[in-house]
């Protein structure tokens, strides 16, 4: 059995979200001058893998504390969306040809992580809201995918639209972004930790994503 990481390692200067907070990591205390080393950390809560809390979008929707932990751990569903075009939306039968017990963890690999730190990175590919109604009526509430968002990320900022973002956090849903390596997965021994720090009353929070996998198939 192998421990898979499925996250986007945190360095300054890293790609985020258009207009979220820069990420700058950098020493603050040295051992041989302070005693320990110590590392001042800027970042936004959506920087690098991470997971929106419905109050992400919604003032009156949950934010992250009260998420049950439920949410963020247990076996997972890969959804292989592979080959597909810049901003496309991905294919309705990449999920209706999937088993979903409730509580799943859906995990869309489209390999647009290999994209991560690039303007191409930005023209992912999406779900369609008839797909994301489909995962809520077999019982999915958290949905993490390898590319940037749940919605279309538009070449024009000023036409972004959250309605992805907001058809699955008023189900409660939890959705996690930026997440990579999914090609290494199998579904022989599905299980999937993406607890988030403990933030609090938090939009979200960034995740070390691990997942049990009995094969890497690279």
């Amino acid at each position: 059995m192998e421990i898979v990481d499925l996250s986007h390692p945190l360095h300054t200067g890293m790609q985020v979200y258009p207009g979220d907070p820069q990420v700058v990591i950098e020493p603050l205390l040295h051992a041989e001058t302070d005693w320990v080393n110590v590392l001042s950390v800027h970042m936004g809560s959506q920087s690098g893998t991470h997971v929106d809390s419905p109050f992400h979008v919604l003032n009156e929707l949950p934010t992250l504390d009260q998420i049950p932990l439920q949410r963020f751990f247990g076996k997972w569903v890969l959804i292989d969306a592979t080959g597909l075009s810049p901003r496309q939306s991905i294919p309705h039968e990449c999920f209706t040809r999937e088993n979903f017990e409730p509580d799943s963890i859906v995990l869309v690999r489209t390999d647009w992580s290999e994209h991560f730190g690039t303007s191409k990175y930005l023209e992912h590919p999406y779900p369609t809201l008839e797909s994301l109604v489909f995962l809520l009526e077999k019982g999915v509430r958290t949905i993490a995918l390898d590319f940037l968002s749940l919605d279309m990320t538009p070449a024009n900022p000023a036409d972004a639209k959250l309605d992805a973002h907001y058809l699955w956090s008023k189900a409660g849903g939890v959705i996690g972004e930026n997440f990579m390596n999914l090609r290494s997965l199998t579904n022989a021994t599905p299980i999937i930790s993406l607890l988030p720090l403990n933030m609090g009353a938090s939009d979200g929070g960034p995740v070390r994503a691990v997942a049990l996998s009995d094969i890497a198939t690279h």
